[in-house]
């Protein structure tokens, strides 16, 4: 989505943009930037090639047919077609690049640009694929970077046997290209360590959202509203945000204080979903809870604007977060834990609050100054807004890639 929405202002602003999804089609919530886009590495062709010689010598219409957006689309919502070792495996797979059982899948790549044209520079929309990035960089001349979107959660998870040879790959790839672009400095300084890429390499352009149909709220809700927008996952911290919840009630100071939970919900992720809401059944909550998934743009933004307060209290350090941003953007205030890119975002939007995830109770205690402090709460809700709309959209960040980060690699090529 972050992707997709850069590319229709890079094109608003003369530019000629060629988005290629790679391994699954794209998932939006609002209109592709670019229509009738080639997949390339496409899951089930990547899985047969990787799994059976035969398929990496199979013409091209075959390939075709297991890139078809249906095929794929119906591969995404099958939970477990691979397991933890066949994940690994393939991992390397598609990092060899050329050297490996994908080299086929490469090639389709350089044969479509040489059909179509040599683009003047190459963005991959993960560092993941660097090795593709690499072939390409050397066989076209063509300047290439990758984005940094929080790849380091995936390879961590790998199995053991897999973990050390994937972040080396990758980290030698990477210094072969031109730069990388990450969303915050608190990942530029992890990233450039764990691929042992120099720091002067790595470029900052924190993840942005279009304005588009944002606006604050002209009232706050009636009812005191905390909301959570994010995928429904442990990682996320859901479970943490309900326990606090719970605890609020019963403390007997917010009685009329709602739950409002939105998101997408990953396959595997349904039982955790339905354990969270036994809990809340449990504490008798039930009628002040509801819960959405799969919301497209349009209802994201009205969702957001019924909440008094949002929090994503995530367990996991976040190399950016967007949800923070599209929360902001709708002028409600955020509470955050003190880890990744979060103490980032709110030093430069003073939007919310930041507290210590090591303490078990601070969740609790920061939502509780917010709800106490509706004007306080109103105040960072409309100063954050503001300063998305200032250095988070992604009309002004497309301006800034191009100025401030293409021009001059592409001066010095």
């Amino acid at each position: 989505m972050r992707d997709n929405s850069l590319a229709r202002y890079l094109i608003d602003h003369g530019h000629d943009v060629t988005v290629l999804p790679t391994y699954l089609p794209h998932f939006l919530d609002e209109e592709p930037a670019v229509l009738k886009s080639p997949i390339f590495f496409g899951g089930i062709n990547v899985y047969l090639q990787h799994k059976f010689p035969i398929f990496r010598k199979t013409p091209k219409w075959i390939d075709r047919l297991f890139d078809s957006q249906g095929l794929l689309r119906w591969a995404a919502n099958r939970k477990g077609m691979t397991t933890a070792r066949e994940l690994g495996e393939i991992t390397l797979s598609t990092f060899r690049g050329k050297n490996g059982p994908l080299a086929k899948e490469v090639d389709k790549v350089t044969d479509w640009f040489r059909t179509n044209g040599v683009p003047d520079v190459l963005l991959l929309s993960t560092v993941m694929l660097a090795g593709v990035g690499r072939v390409v960089s050397k066989e076209l001349k063509v300047p290439t970077l990758a984005f940094l979107q929080g790849e380091d959660g995936f390879l961590d998870s790998l199995l053991p046997e897999f973990r050390e040879e994937a972040w080396n790959i990758l980290g030698t790839d990477a210094r072969n290209l031109d730069g990388c672009i990450s969303p915050s400095s608190s990942f530029a300084k992890l990233m450039s360590k764990r691929l042992q890429i120099p720091e002067g390499k790595i470029y900052h352009l924190p993840n942005g959202i279009s304005m588009n149909g944002y606006s604050s709220a002209l009232n706050p809700p009636e009812v005191p509203t905390l909301g959570y927008f994010a995928r429904l996952c442990p990682e996320k911290g859901l479970d943490l945000l309900i326990d606090a919840f719970i605890e609020l009630k019963k403390s007997g100071d917010h009685s009329s204080l709602k739950l409002s939970v939105a998101g997408t919900l990953p396959q595997e992720n349904k039982p955790y979903l339905e354990e969270q809401k036994r809990k809340i059944s449990a504490a008798g909550l039930s009628s002040a809870f509801e819960i959405q998934t799969n919301l497209n743009r349009i209802e994201k933004i009205h969702f957001l604007q019924t909440l008094s307060l949002f929090c994503v209290p995530a367990r996991i350090p976040e190399a950016f977060g967007l949800y923070v941003i599209e929360a902001m953007a709708a002028g409600i205030p955020v509470v955050l834990p003190d880890h990744g890119s979060f103490p980032e975002i709110i030093k430069d939007t003073g939007g919310g609050l930041i507290y210590p995830s090591n303490d078990p109770s601070s969740l609790t205690k920061s939502l509780t100054t917010l709800l106490t402090d509706s004007k306080g709460a109103h105040n960072l809700g409309q100063t954050g807004r503001e300063e998305v709309r200032q250095k988070f959209s992604n009309e002004k960040l497309a301006n800034f890639l191009v100025n401030n980060i293409l021009a001059p690699i592409l001066r010095t090529d």
